[in-house]
């Protein structure tokens, strides 16, 4: 049988366990503790306390993200943004085709975090290993994207004049740290506030009833892996330097 395979019937016979651990808050809103080990926190740290190779998003600058599986570009010291009069030293720039791709082994081993994620969530997993980490906001920062009031279908909207969920089954976060103050999950028409703690999987729905945001980050920064599922990842939208 080869590694695939493997993979696949671990999948299959992890799922009633997985399902298990989930603690369920609302309909789809759940969470499980835990899903990531103490090995797998302490390798996703080497990339978060690292200082240099953070993306701005074009959402705000107090909201960066880090390409895990890949060696990207980086600005030169000085550099400053043509179009946003930002310092852009030491950021990482969009990712290319043609920037060299890694593997991680604890994302692709049998068992590894792919595995753990996909017997957890619905099909198909986009494995992503993207960070997604909200600083404090700058002085001249009013947030943007999850620091906004925001769903995931409707965020889809933004970039379609003609509304396409792109088949989205299930948005995800995995967080990464507790050393910060603020950065609470909140929904405007629920009565939730979830505090993040290392290695926890969150699944929240996707619809406007589930409407929510990451209160602002006072103190630290607030480091998470977030992605999305899709009814088929060919459908799924590509991003770009403009839309992340």
């Amino acid at each position: 049988m080869d590694l695939e395979a493997q993979k696949l019937k671990w999948v299959e016979d992890n799922l009633k366990y997985i399902n298990e651990r989930k603690v369920y808050i609302d309909k789809e809103l759940w969470y499980i503790p835990n899903l990531l080990s103490d090995e797998e926190l302490s390798y996703l740290r080497t990339f978060f306390d690292d200082p240099i190779g953070w993306y701005i998003t074009s959402r705000s600058q107090s909201i960066r993200n880090k390409f895990v599986n890949v060696k990207t570009k980086i600005h030169a010291e000085g550099t400053i943004c043509p179009t946003r009069g930002i310092d852009l030293s030491n950021t990482s720039m969009f990712p290319e085709e043609t920037d060299e791709r890694f593997f991680p082994e604890l994302f692709y081993k049998l068992g590894g975090i792919f595995d753990k994620m996909k017997a957890a969530l619905p099909a198909v997993l986009n494995e992503d290993m993207t960070l997604q980490s909200f600083w404090p906001l700058e002085k001249d920062d009013n947030g943007g994207g999850a620091y906004e009031w925001h769903y995931e279908k409707g965020m889809s909207a933004e970039f379609n004049e003609e509304y396409n969920d792109f088949g989205m089954t299930a948005a995800w976060s995995i967080y990464l740290n507790d050393n910060f103050e603020g950065g609470t999950l909140e929904f405007v028409n629920k009565p939730y506030k979830i505090t993040p703690i290392p290695g926890m999987l969150i699944s929240i729905p996707m619809t406007k009833d589930f409407t929510h945001r990451v209160t602002p980050v006072t103190n630290g920064i607030r480091h998470t892996m977030y992605g999305v599922c899709y009814k088929d990842l060919l459908d799924r939208p590509v991003s770009t330097g403009e839309t992340c």
